[in-house]
């Protein structure tokens, strides 16, 4: 199936570790996390995905916080 989408340009949003982009992402919650820079990305809860470039449907994360 993921063949399928990849040919027709369908690309999965995996942003783990990645800053916070809000164009690209929604913000599910924010954690403290000492060993992180702030507004990065912690966690995906549900991946997102593009459509030649345009968003079909934003990243659900996890951003951590300042301590």
């Amino acid at each position: 199936m993921l063949e399928t989408l990849a040919r027709f340009e369908v690309k999965v949003i995996d942003p783990h570790g990645e800053p916070f982009n809000p164009e690209l992402h929604q913000a599910m919650t924010m954690v403290p996390n000492p060993e992180l820079e702030p507004n990065t990305v912690m966690d995906v809860v549900q991946k997102g995905y593009t459509l030649h470039g345009r968003l079909l449907r934003p990243a659900m994360v996890v951003v951590s916080s300042a301590a």
